[in-house]
């Protein structure tokens, strides 16, 4: 049997560390991430305290990995050429795909959510920058409602976010068992839209 090269130590190491990382989320989500320790989330993920060392410091290094995992992906959507700069028809393909991507990956979505509403996980993260996400994700949409002509830009930045993270919510219900109109789903995505790739002072 052939050693094993560079490239599939890294793939293994990789493969090893979303493992835990799932695992964590499903702990975090169903025991509550102030009651998690590192022990405990070892143990759920099948490795050793010490193989967990290996790759997360600690418990908050893990979390701060599993927002910043989110996160990412979120702002794949939200740019999508690099450019640094969004034009109506980006904000609209970010606020389609993303609810897409919530509706299709519902089970992540709805851990990932309740891990991050947890008051003792706000409460840690409070001035906590996670990389490039929150370095560019709020200014992008800021200086973009000031390009549209929007009255107060920080205004629509603050609504969009909190229309996201209501979308988001409902997920926890919808994931519950609670049973929302598709069609009453698909008008707020379409409500979004409108609001934020119009010019409503015109």
């Amino acid at each position: 049997m052939s050693p094993r090269t560079p490239e599939q130590f890294e793939e293994m190491r990789e493969s090893r560390r979303k493992q835990i990382m799932d695992s964590a989320l499903k702990l975090f989500a169903s025991e509550g991430y102030s009651h998690c320790s590192i022990s405990q989330l070892a143990k759920h993920a099948g490795i050793s305290k010490g193989l967990m060392y290996n790759y997360f410091e600690s418990k908050e290094a893990l979390l701060l990995a599993l927002i910043e995992n989110g996160m990412n992906e979120v702002m794949t959507l939200l740019d999508p050429n690099m450019d640094g700069k969004l034009n109506p028809n980006e904000v609209e393909g970010f606020i389609r795909k993303f609810f897409h991507s919530m509706n299709e990956n519902l089970q992540f979505w709805s851990l990932f959510l309740g891990v991050v509403l947890q008051p003792g996980v706000k409460a840690y993260l409070e001035d906590k920058p996670f990389g490039n996400v929150m370095e560019h994700f709020a200014p992008k949409l800021l200086d973009y409602f000031k390009e549209m002509g929007y009255e107060d830009p920080m205004l629509e930045l603050l609504t969009i976010s909190a229309m996201i993270e209501g979308y988001g919510s409902l997920l926890l219900f919808i994931e519950s068992g609670e049973n929302f109109p598709p069609e009453s789903l698909r008008k707020y995505e379409d409500r979004m839209v409108k609001m934020f790739t119009r010019n409503q002072q015109k």
